[in-house]
C-alpha cells in the first residue's frame, strides 16, 4: 500500500514537472515575459524601484513597445514617478546581436543630466528584464548617443549603469567649501578665495566651480577671469583629463591678451585640480568641438595645473 502511494505521489509529481516545462517553453513561444521588474523613480530615497508586470506581445518590437508603454503608466505605488519624461518620444526600436537599440526624439536633449541618468538607467534595467535583450543602445534622432569626447556611449547592460539601480541615502544636496582661483589686483598671477557653495549630487561639482567662476570673486581686489556670459554645456573627466566644453562666450567675449588668456585657463584649470585630485588636465572644447587657437594661446591640448600665485 505504501509503495503503491509513493508511486502515485512520484508520477503527479512528474505530470507536474512536464506541464510547468511546458508551459514555460510555450509562454516563450508566445513571447510572454511573465514577472518583468518595472523601474519607476521613488520620490523620496531617490533610487529607482519595481514594480512587476506581465509584458506581452507577438512579436519582439511589441513586447519591447508594451514595456515601454508599462514604463509610462502610472505605477501603483504613489511614491513613485515615471522616468521617462512625458515630451520624450521613442521612435523605434532594432536589434544586433541581442543588443537593443533604443531610438529617442530630439526632446530627450533638454533632459537634466540626473533626468538623463534616471531615465537611462530605467529604461536599462527594465527592458534587460525581457528575456531577449542583453543590452540596450542609445541614440538620438537615429545618431548614437555620444560621451562628451564625441565617442559613442555604445552597449550597456544591467550592470554597467552608474546608478545601478540604487543612489546612496544621503541627503540630495550639502554645502562643499571650494578653493577658486582668480586674478590678483595686478593681473600678474593668481590667488586663492575659498568659498561655501551648495551643490546638488546629482550634478557634478566641476561644473559648479565653473559656474563659481564664471561668477567673480567675493574678496575684494581680486578679478574675475573668466567672461560672465560663459556657460557650461557639458562636462566629462576619463583617464585624467577633464572635459570642458564651454560655449563660444568664453573665447569672443575674453579679453585679447596673452596674459589675460593664461590667467584664465589657470584659474579654471588650478580649481578644478584642487576639487578633484583625479583631475591631472583639462581639454577646453568650445560648443563641442576643439579649437586650435584661444586667441593667441595654443589652445587644443589638455592644460596641466601650474602655479601662478604670486
Amino acid at each position: 500500500m505504501k509503495k503503491t502511494n509513493i508511486v502515485f505521489v512520484t508520477a503527479i509529481l512528474c505530470i507536474l514537472v512536464v506541464s510547468l516545462f511546458i508551459s514555460a517553453v510555450n509562454n516563450k513561444k508566445n513571447n510572454i515575459n511573465q514577472g518583468v521588474n518595472v523601474y519607476y523613480v521613488d520620490t523620496e530615497s531617490q533610487e529607482l524601484k519595481s514594480e512587476i508586470y506581465n509584458i506581452a506581445g507577438s512579436s519582439k518590437d511589441e513586447i519591447l513597445t508594451n514595456a515601454i508603454k508599462m514604463m509610462r503608466s502610472k505605477p501603483k505605488n504613489e511614491k513613485y514617478a515615471i522616468a521617462i519624461p512625458e515630451d520624450v518620444e521613442i521612435n523605434g526600436f532594432f536589434e544586433v546581436n541581442g543588443v537593443i537599440g533604443v531610438n529617442f526624439s530630439e526632446e530627450y536633449n533638454n533632459m537634466t543630466k540626473s533626468g538623463e541618468m534616471y531615465c537611462r538607467g530605467a529604461i536599462i534595467k527594465t527592458l534587460t528584464e525581457l528575456y531577449f535583450v542583453d543590452k540596450i543602445e542609445f541614440f538620438v534622432s537615429g545618431e548614437p548617443l555620444k560621451r562628451t569626447n564625441g565617442e559613442p556611449i555604445g552597449p550597456v547592460g544591467s550592470d554597467d549603469i552608474i546608478i545601478n539601480g540604487v543612489i546612496e541615502a544621503e541627503p540630495i544636496t550639502s554645502v562643499k567649501v571650494v578653493t577658486l582661483y582668480f586674478a590678483n589686483s595686478n593681473l600678474t598671477g593668481l590667488v586663492q578665495e575659498e568659498r561655501r557653495i551648495e551643490v546638488n549630487r546629482t550634478q557634478p561639482i566641476e561644473k559648479y566651480i565653473i559656474e563659481e567662476l564664471v561668477k567673480g570673486p567675493q574678496q575684494e581686489n581680486n578679478i574675475a577671469t573668466v567672461p560672465a556670459e560663459t556657460k557650461v554645456r557639458n562636462l566629462a573627466i576619463q583617464d585624467g583629463i577633464c572635459y570642458v566644453d564651454l560655449s563660444s562666450d568664453f573665447v569672443s567675449k575674453q579679453v585679447s591678451g596673452m596674459n589675460d588668456e593664461r590667467l584664465t585657463i589657470y584659474s579654471i584649470v588650478n580649481s578644478l585640480s584642487a576639487i578633484n585630485s583625479n583631475i591631472s588636465k583639462v581639454q577646453f572644447l568650445i560648443e563641442g568641438e576643439r579649437q586650435e587657437m584661444y586667441k593667441n594661446l595654443e589652445f587644443s591640448q589638455p592644460f596641466e595645473p601650474k602655479d601662478l600665485i604670486e
